[in-house]
Parts: structure tokens; C-alpha cells; sequence
């Protein structure tokens, strides 16, 4: 069922190329079939061409610690709790605040 999820996401993607949602669908589709690699990598592509897109940090960080990347996952954590106070974003940012203290624990 995945698999068809996966593909049904990439389709739709190819029809509307700029929808960040469907982007980050697919990089958590990517992550339910384990292919965290992959999910990680397109979650950063898609944070360094549109760093306003709050929960790409948040799913990012939580991948980079589930594969033992915790300094890397805090520095997601930092750099998307500065751009939710470029974007007001106070709850994304108290949300990836908490993740960071738990990772520095």
C-alpha cells in the first residue's frame, strides 16, 4: 500500500512541480518505507530552496536523531526556531525549541 502511496504522491507531483506540500508528503512516505536517506536529503532540498517551510525543520531533525545525527538534528533545530521568528511562527518554534532540549539532554 505504500509503494502505491508513494507513487500516487510522485505523480501528483509531476503534475504540480512546485507544491511544497507534496514534496514533503513524499519525503515522509519516503521515511515509512525506511528510505531515510532519501527522505533526509529531499527534505534539505527543499529547505535550502524554501527555507520558510517551517516543518521540513522539524521532520528533518527528527530523522537526522532517529539515525543517531544529533548534532546534526540540533542544528536543524537552530536554524528553524531562527526563521519561525522570521515568519512568526511561535508555536513551530516553542515545538523545535523543546525538540532541541531533549536532543541536548
Amino acid at each position: 500500500m505504500s509503494v502505491e502511496r508513494l507513487a500516487q504522491l510522485q505523480a501528483m507531483l509531476a503534475e504540480e512541480p512546485g507544491d511544497l506540500f507534496l514534496r514533503y508528503a513524499i519525503a515522509l512516505e519516503l521515511k515509512r518505507e525506511g528510505n531515510m536517506e532519501q527522505a533526509i536529503s529531499d527534505l534539505e532540498t527543499m529547505l535550502h530552496e524554501h527555507p520558510d517551510h517551517i516543518a521540513s525543520y522539524y521532520q528533518l531533525a527528527i530523522m537526522l536523531a532517529d539515525l543517531g545525527r544529533t548534532n546534526d538534528a540540533i542544528e536543524v533545530c537552530k536554524a528553524g526556531s531562527l526563521r519561525c521568528l522570521v515568519t512568526g511562527d511561535r508555536k513551530a518554534r516553542a515545538e523545535l525549541m523543546e525538540l532541541q532540549n531533549g536532543l541536548e539532554e
